[in-house]
């Protein structure tokens, strides 16, 4: 059956920043999403009415905001199929959570063993791979990817081997979205009795997330990229995993019994979130969560792939551009690059246009190395943008081409 078509802009009105910006095409998701009006409410109700630091306190308005964090992560368990509430760690962000992982996994590698990266990676999750791996005297392996932006699959299997202790590999692709086929790969690297991580940040905002049915052992996501808050963001761990690793941070609201020559600490989730949490945004992002349960993700997904033939038809036609990333599975993240002109240059134009879009490697130096590019012009889009913004990149994109070749 045909999916109803998806439309943009029944989902606008969720989100105050079109009331203000509506004119802008805002093509920079992949970066940060806009904020749902829900999130930015319960946000201002919490330190309007309810502020006040949870777990411990002894009186009703502390209670009342533990109760509300706890239930933001309740809810988030049962919307990533964790099989435990302990198993969602509310982390600062991706990156946080990335972190943390590594850390937590340090005293697992040993000297000759292996970290399985790809060329796809964002910065976030090829650093800490990188710095383990050379304080432990591992190696990191890349696995290749193809012009066409989809990972090498030959070449991960290739590189997979019993020396594999981790398998760390993104969800989507930030410059490419491109969607890996993390089910298969998750299921091989376990096979070779390797830990796997997924990068969810380019995920989070395009569809629902079953860990359980991955059976990944960590998913790391970003509240701001999926309509949330900023500095907010959820580590999903398997729970013998997490119970099994030192915290990156300590702190106080882990601590069970401290003596002058000894501590032990509280069980999950507190041992791994030492200090005063971002509660308002812990709070407020489950709302960003119960909103991304009630979209019609088959009809976006066919709305999505609309705008895709549009701007890969009108790339065809514009001489000397180059669309980077050509996966037939993939999400709305369109990278262009110029033979002649900067992608700085062209985005400074778009924005003069009214077009949001990024200019740069967008932390992703690893994929400009193997696309043979310095930099690229990134558009993406996400559930409230329409074809017209997609009409606006593309003559936009013409329109500065024509200036700056002049």
């Amino acid at each position: 059956m045909t999916p109803t078509l998806f439309c943009p802009s029944s989902v606008r009105p969720f989100f105050p920043f079109f009331e203000k910006r509506g004119h802008l095409a805002y093509l920079d998701n992949a970066a940060t999403s806009q904020r749902l009006g829900r999130t930015i409410d319960r946000m201002v109700r919490f330190y309007q009415e309810e502020n006040s630091n949870v777990h411990r306190g002894a009186y009703a308005l502390s209670e009342e905001a533990t109760a509300a964090y706890e239930m933001a992560r309740m809810s988030i368990a049962g919307y990533f199929g964790a099989e435990s509430v302990s198993e969602i760690i509310f982390t600062g962000g991706t990156t946080d959570g990335i972190n943390a992982v590594a850390h937590g996994l340090e005293e697992k590698i040993d000297r000759g063993d292996e970290i399985l990266i790809t060329a796809l990676e964002h910065h976030s999750n090829i650093l800490p791979w990188l710095r383990l791996a050379n304080r432990r005297g591992a190696i990191l392996r890349i696995v290749d990817i193809l012009p066409s932006g989809q990972l090498n699959w030959e070449d991960f299997q290739k590189k997979l081997s019993e020396r594999t202790r981790i398998a760390a590999f993104t969800h989507v692709s930030n410059v490419f979205g491109t969607i890996n086929p993390v089910h298969k790969m998750v299921k091989l690297a376990k096979k070779m009795g390797a830990y796997t991580l997924i990068d969810g940040a380019q995920r989070a905002a395009s569809g629902p997330i079953d860990v359980r049915g991955l059976d990944c052992d960590f998913y790391a996501i970003s509240g701001h990229k999926m309509f949330g808050p900023m500095g907010i963001g959820i580590l999903y761990g398997k729970r013998n995993l997490l119970a099994s690793m030192d915290p990156i941070r300590l702190g106080g609201g882990m601590v069970d019994r401290l003596t002058p020559t000894d501590v032990s600490y509280r069980e999950l989730p507190d041992l791994f979130e030492a200090g005063t949490p971002n509660v308002a945004s812990a709070i407020a992002l489950r709302c960003a969560f119960d909103f991304l349960k009630t979209v019609s993700w088959d009809a976006y997904y066919a709305y999505e792939a609309l705008i895709r033939a549009f701007i890969e038809e009108r790339a065809e036609r514009i001489p000397f551009l180059r669309l980077l990333g050509r996966a037939e599975d993939k999400t709305g993240i369109y990278s262009f690059f110029h033979r002649d002109i900067h992608s700085h240059d062209l985005a400074s134009i778009l924005a003069g246009r009214g077009v949001c879009a990024r200019a740069g490697n967008h932390c992703a130096q690893l994929v400009m190395h193997y696309a043979q590019i310095p930099h690229s012009l990134r558009a993406s889009f996400s559930i409230y943008n329409s074809m017209e913004d997609a009409e606006r990149l593309m003559d936009g994109i013409e329109g500065a081409i024509k200036i700056l070749g002049e």
